[in-house]
Order: C-alpha cells, then structure tokens, then sequence
C-alpha cells in the first residue's frame, strides 16, 4: 500500500497525545475525522513496533523521514511489554487482518509455522480470506479486516479527537506558476489568485513535491483516551509513515 500520511507524535501526556499528520499525496487530501483513524494509528504504530519496522537503523524505517529515539529491538521489547498487548493485537486483526499459518496446501499451521492443527482444515474453508504471502516463519494468509468492528472499539476508546486547520497548503497564484507540461487555459487568472489552492488539484501537488518535508502540508491533533496504556508506546519525536485511515480503501 502507498503511504497516505506521516504522524508525527509532540507530546504524551497521561491520557492523551499531541502530534502532526503530514499529508503525502493526493490520494489523501485531508486528515480522516472518525475515532477510527486514531485508533488505527496507534494499532499501526504498535505493528510496526512489533515487527521491529521502526528503530533508529535505517534498515528499520519506510522513509527517510521517519523517526524513532530507540533501537528497532527495544521496539520490539516495548510493544511486547504493553498492558494492552493482547487488545493491540486485536485491534490490528480488525485493520489489517488476522494472520493464519498455513501449509502450501492452505492447511491451518499453530502460531509456530510448523504445526498442524487437528482436525485438519484448510483456512478458506473456515474462514472469509483477503491477502497472503509467505514470510521467514511460514506461508501465511490474512481473514478480512473488520472496520466496523474498529469503529465499535475506537468508540470506546477515543474519548477526545480535534483536528486542527491545515497548515502549509500554497496559494493558487503559487500553483499557477509551477511549470506545466502543457499550457492549461485559466493559469494567467489563477495567478491573481490570493486564496490557498485546493489539494485535489494535481498541479497542487506538482508544486509541493518539490518542497521538503517540513513544508507539506499538516494539521496537529489531539487525541484523548480512555487508557494511558493506549499510548505507552508512544514517544516524543516518534515519527512514522502510515497507509492506515482506519476505514476500507
């Protein structure tokens, strides 16, 4: 999947967590208002720890401007340590898709990749079935994710979600002078234009993939929730590249 977003975490304080979400791109123009989104993010975050796919290695980041203070291991030691461990795993079984090991013939394997379980059954007979692949442990395939089941839990969750203006959107008379690759009628009045340009413009993103990270386009949030354990692995200056909005698509 094409990274839709970059959270960026400013502050964790109890409850609640400050941050950024930077937008990449123009398949995702404006920063997802349901509870879900959050609650994806922090499943997200979570998974990557998990997996060991955010440290301070390069090897352990998806792009250049991700960040994280500690060693991709200690990731894996904090995500395995949380209070909420098992309910993460859930909740990313409702984002992604529980996983399932399985032989090459599709028979249901034990969490260790090797395992058969009785009685023997192949996973599409037992279960609705999206994605598969094959990794270090086993091959593998994935149940289809629940997103209303992620909105069920993400509102008991979120207590608290505000979403603040978009920062760093250029105005259209900055839009009307990128250099087009063929002349487009209406560009000489756009470039009288004093009003921020709208970001499903393609030519807005022309522009902006020119800029360095720090001048795309953000919001702050603020996320509040029930449980502090929701956020213990959550750091100040954590930054991470995400495909999550927490809804199908």
């Amino acid at each position: 999947m094409t990274d839709l977003f970059t959270v960026s975490v400013d502050g964790v304080e109890g409850p609640a967590f400050r941050g950024r979400i930077h937008l990449l791109g123009a398949d995702a123009v404006r920063v997802p208002r349901e509870n879900s989104f959050p609650v994806a993010l922090l499943a997200d975050a979570w998974a990557r720890l998990d997996r060991g796919r955010l440290g301070d290695e390069e090897e352990a980041v998806t792009r250049p401007v991700d960040r994280y203070p500690f060693s991709a291991e200690r990731g894996r030691q904090i995500a395995a340590g949380m209070r909420l461990a098992g309910e993460f795993h859930d909740l990313h079984a409702c984002l992604a898709g529980r996983l399932l090991r399985v032989t090459d013939e599709g028979f249901l394997l034990s969490d260790d990749g090797s395992t058969l379980l009785e009685p023997r059954r192949r996973a599409a007979e037992v279960y609705d079935l999206g994605g598969s692949g094959r990794d270090a442990v086993s091959p593998y395939v994935r149940t289809l994710r629940d997103t209303d089941e992620l909105a069920r839990r993400a509102a008991a969750i979120v207590t608290g979600y505000e979403i603040g203006p978009l920062r760093n959107v250029p105005l259209w008379s900055e839009v009307a002078a990128v250099e087009p690759d063929e002349w487009e009628p209406g560009l000489e009045e756009m470039a009288t234009w004093t009003e921020s340009a709208d970001l499903d413009y393609w030519r807005t993103w022309r522009l902006l993939d020119g800029r360095p990270f720090e001048e795309q386009p953000y919001a702050e949030v603020v996320v509040k929730v029930t449980d502090a354990g929701y956020l213990e692995h959550l750091t100040d200056g954590m930054r991470w590249s995400t495909a999550r909005t927490g809804a199908v698509g």
